[in-house]
């Protein structure tokens, strides 16, 4: 059953992520995004995978993709911490980012490249939720997550020197 986007969120996968990137405290209504938005990135990864036949690179991307579904979950349990509320991360077919047609582009190194960038950015971006948001355990969870987004930037440099050799 398709999930309703949080009321007064951004309608686009792509302004919610500009949204979420610019908080330093977010409220449970924009957590709900970000549950929506690392839930998302599942089926992203997934979809940027169908982009080779590279076996190591695909290994790489769907780990990546099955860690952004976690990350969705934690978010979830900071939700819970916070406010007592449940909310659980959608299937890809029931997340209301995903709706529609998913953006393609052709899988280069480059590309790969630019989206550690944006991984690695996730680290500075829960630290900063965590250190602004008053929940010890929330705090602990964004941490983790934060943590992973690293490695996730390690595992596309990576993946892109794969597709390079």
């Amino acid at each position: 059953m398709p999930v309703d986007i949080p009321a007064g969120a951004p309608a686009t996968m792509g302004e919610a992520f500009a949204h979420i990137n610019a908080l330093d405290k977010p409220t449970v209504d924009q957590l709900k995004v970000m549950v929506l938005l690392e839930a998302a990135g599942q089926e992203l990864y997934r979809q940027t995978a169908t982009g080779t036949d590279n076996a190591e690179v695909i290994a790489l991307l769907e780990h990546n993709g099955r860690e952004e579904m976690a990350h969705a979950h934690r978010v979830a349990k900071a939700i819970r911490a916070i406010s007592g509320e449940d909310y659980l991360p959608p299937a890809a077919a029931d997340n209301p980012y995903l709706a529609g047609p998913l953006p393609s582009a052709k899988l280069t190194a480059a590309g790969l490249r630019g989206l550690a960038q944006s991984e690695v950015a996730g680290e500075v971006l829960y630290e900063k939720w965590a250190t602004n948001i008053g929940n010890e355990e929330a705090a602990k969870l964004f941490r983790q997550n934060g943590k992973e987004e690293v490695e996730h930037g390690d595992r596309l440099i990576e993946a892109a020197a794969l597709l390079e050799a």
